[in-house]
């Protein structure tokens, strides 16, 4: 359960007394401020409120709090829960509790009522019971007896029977019961109807002075009453005299039927009455149940007056408000529960005095003559018993005015200036919706004095502003009210010249955040503004943006602007730069070379007080190899590498502005290569290396072979990348000359050279010779065939660069 909170209430019941409400959860119990019967207790709580209280273990510590003395709660042993209990129904409890079912059916009543303690007033049934000790009380069967006994006698005289008529006048008839007469002659059953009604402060069938008493006189057997022995019964009010028949006999009171005259009989003696069981006497037939005040549950006389509990569930109903315009509302709220004597109804408004209290007997009312986009707050009341039940609360603002006179103050790239006029009666605030044209946006600000400066939005961007005027708590909306307008667009950033060239530059700029259509482009000189090409080769998204200006006067400075154009007519703000176009390139530029040098020299004619100075590079296989500045239209480059291919560029540089290029090729002269020599040979080939000349980039020679012994043969060939040439189909044993020379764009260096022989193949030759001298014997002389072989040998060497092996055979002169 949850927290509980003690609440008292004024309220005027029935009686006009003051009642104690206590709420618990979503019910409510009620201490009456009066005492009552249970049965006119039960009917007060059903009337006024649900029914008497119906304890649960949740609840029992609640109601334990709240009171302080002995209450009537909402159980009975037997009770009808469907109709409110009247104790003036002919009920006719049978006064043996164990044979109570089984003889009821012999009961004037109609009604039957079941099992005692299963239900509590509301029909709940009873799954929790807190009884003293000792509680409830149950009925002890009565002792079984015989009925009679019997002795002989003389003859009997003949009986009599005679039947008076008594005649009764007042308020209570009193007639024999047969069924009590079986159990106790004297004992009559009375009924009792009305009881509440007909009860006088000096009637009281249950005097007990203390709880206390009460409780001992329960647990020892006492009489809690002078009428104890008048169990289930009913007074009946008397509205006239009333006559009842009733039948006297002169047999004993244990006899009901009258016997024939007989000779002789036997006389019968009656028995004592059986004891009856001393807490019978204490036990109530259909008792009524009351709380003690600290908690434990006892029976007591039904007709006793005690205070008791009622409950009620908290109502919760509601208001419902439709049909709000700005000066009416229709208001409908929930039916409260039970006798509902009528409803009150009370509203007001939040912002000013006005306010409105009616009695209603309908669900429903109408509130007009209201004031735009003020709040009020509706209570109603349902009134039972002179008691304010729950109050259903309401509350609703009527629909506010529309804004008068909105206009745009002042724009920015950012920010829209808007002002208008508060609209009649009340409001809460102004909310202003900017919407984009492009539907990318939707910005909302709230603001309650009668401006704005609209901020946050996108540079360039149409923009709707929609006005509503609301009320506090955001249920009510004017209708809307919208005007329109662009945020300016912005400017571009990081403005540059870049490729100065003598007609043309290039203007780069980052574009501006935000929406734009273009960019205005424009020239100037000291002459003003000049009639330029600007060119747009990429897309406005392009980041950085690039345009070419052409068409202008080469060595010359400008001021150039740029402008962003808006979407909706507007421009940015300008940004302005300035720049120079460079100057015109050289021309006639003329290239000489040496084996290591390369002289340039060009013609150039400034603009007037235009100081132009010259900027030479010198290129090798696209990489530059050397920078030279000069003020004079000549320059020479020293130290090059011999029959290489060089590129010079020229420019002409006015404010670090330099001109197009001016370029021209040339080859250095080629040196010789060096260290030439055979390599290897063979009886028929020849092959020769050297070495690739010094500070050189030329790779293509051209190499020679010739004989002068073979009559001067000549063998050409030309190689490239490599320094080795090899020649076959050679004589072997023969000796040739062999040149290299270096090759570059088609010149030719001097030569290096070196010989070479190939392998010999020896031949054998036989020479005769014949001897003849003067001198006799002289040819038989070693020294002169020594001689003579000498010169032959040196001859052969000489003539046929061959190494010559011969043998000398000796022939006798006789041959």
């Amino acid at each position: 359960m949850g927290n509980l909170t003690l609440l008292h209430k004024l309220c005027i019941s029935v009686c006009l007394g003051l009642l104690l409400m206590y709420t618990a959860a979503e019910r409510q119990y009620f201490i009456s401020p009066h005492n009552a019967s249970w049965a006119d207790a039960r009917n007060h709580c059903q009337v006024c409120f649900k029914e008497m209280v119906t304890l649960t273990p949740q609840n029992v510590h609640v109601i334990a709090r709240i009171i302080n003395s002995t209450h009537w709660i909402g159980l009975r042993k037997y009770i009808n829960y469907n109709d409110t209990y009247n104790e003036t129904d002919d009920y006719d409890y049978d006064s043996d509790y164990d044979d109570y079912n089984s003889t009821n059916s012999t009961n004037t009543s109609s009604k039957s009522f079941g099992t005692p303690w299963t239900l509590w007033a509301n029909g709940d049934p009873l799954v929790f019971q807190n009884w003293y000790p000792g509680f409830p009380l149950f009925k002890s069967p009565l002792p079984k007896i015989d009925c009679c006994s019997c002795s002989c006698t003389c003859p009997a005289p003949p009986r009599t029977t005679t039947t008076p008529t008594p005649t009764t006048t007042g308020s209570i008839t009193v007639s024999a019961d047969p069924e009590s007469s079986s159990r106790n002659s004297t004992e009559p059953n009375i009924t009792v109807t009305d009881v509440y009604e007909n009860m006088t402060d000096s009637t009281s069938f249950y005097d007990v002075d203390t709880e206390e008493d009460m409780l001992m006189n329960a647990t020892e057997g006492a009489n809690f009453t002078e009428g104890a022995n008048l169990r289930g019964a009913k007074v009946t009010q008397a509205w006239g005299p009333t006559t009842a028949h009733v039948d006297h006999t002169t047999d004993s009171p244990w006899t009901t039927t009258p016997q024939r005259p007989i000779l002789s009989t036997c006389d019968r003696s009656p028995m004592l009455p059986p004891v009856i069981p001393e807490n019978n006497k204490n036990y109530i037939e259909n008792s009524c149940v009351v709380i003690l005040a600290f908690g434990p549950w006892v029976e007591r006389e039904c007709f006793e007056e005690l205070p008791f509990i009622c409950y009620e569930d908290r109502f919760m109903g509601a208001v419902t408000v439709s049909n709000i315009t700005s000066s009416s509302a229709a208001l409908q709220w929930d039916q409260g529960p039970g006798d509902i004597s009528h409803y009150r109804f009370e509203a007001f408004s939040l912002q000013d005095s006005w306010n409105i209290t009616k009695d209603m007997h309908n669900l429903n009312y109408t509130l007009d003559k209201l004031t735009p986009g003020t709040g009020y707050k509706i209570t109603v009341f349902a009134v039972k018993c002179g008691r304010d039940l729950n109050p259903l609360n309401g509350s609703f603002y009527t629909i506010p005015g529309e804004v008068k006179n909105l206009s745009v103050t002042n724009f920015t790239e950012t920010t829209v200036s808007l002002s208008w006029k508060k609209p009649d009666g009340n409001y809460g605030f102004f909310q202003v919706l900017a919407l984009s044209a492009f539907g990318d946006e939707k910005h909302n600000k709230s603001v309650t004095k009668e401006d704005l400066v609209f901020d946050g939005l996108t540079q360039g961007t149409p923009y709707t502003f929609i006005f509503t005027t609301g009320v506090d708590d955001r249920s009510m909306w004017s209708q809307n009210i919208s005007i329109s307008n662009c945020t300016r667009p912005g400017e571009v950033s990081n403005l540059r010249a870049l490729e100065n060239k003598d007609t043309s530059l290039t203007l780069q700029w980052d574009p501006p955040k935000g929406n734009y259509t273009n960019f205005e482009v424009v020239a100037r000189n000291e002459s003003g503004e000049l009639d330029v090409d600007v060119t747009h080769p990429g897309k406005l998204s392009d980041k950085p943006y690039n345009v070419t200006v052409s068409k202008l006067q080469d060595s010359t400075k400008f001021s150039f602007s740029v402008k962003v154009l808006g979407i909706c007519g507007p421009k940015g703000k300008t940004v302005n730069i300035t720049a120079h176009t460079a100057p015109r390139s050289v021309s006639g530029l003329n290239l000489t070379a040496d084996a290591t040098t390369i002289n340039a020299i060009w013609d150039f004619t400034p603009n007037p007080g235009s100081p132009v100075n010259f900027i030479a590079k010198l290129f090798l296989n696209g990489k530059q190899e050397e920078l030279k500045n000069t003020l004079d239209k000549k320059v020479s480059f020293y130290n090059l590498k011999t029959a290489t291919k060089y590129e010079v560029k020229v420019f002409a540089v006015l404010n670090d502005l330099e001109s197009n290029e001016t370029k021209s090729s040339i080859f250095t002269l080629p040196s010789p290569p060096t260290g030439a020599k055979e390599r290897s040979r063979t009886k028929y080939s020849l092959t020769f290396e050297w070495n690739p000349p010094h500070n050189s980039s030329a790779n293509t020679y051209n190499c020679t072979l010739n004989s002068t012994f073979w009559d001067n043969f000549i063998n050409h060939t030309e190689v490239q990348d490599i320094t080795i040439c090899r020649f076959t189909g050679l004589k072997s044993g023969s000796t040739y000359d062999f040149n290299v020379y270096t090759l570059s764009d088609g010149k030719k260096s001097t030569s290096t050279s070196c010989k070479g022989t190939t392998v010999e193949d020896p031949v054998e030759i036989s020479l005769s010779m014949l001897c003849s001298s003067e001198e006799p014997l002289y040819c038989d002389k070693n020294e002169t065939r020594k001689a003579v072989f000498g010169k032959l040998e040196e001859h052969f060497k000489n003539n046929l660069n061959e190494k010559v092996y011969y043998k000398v055979a000796e022939i006798p002169p006789s041959t």
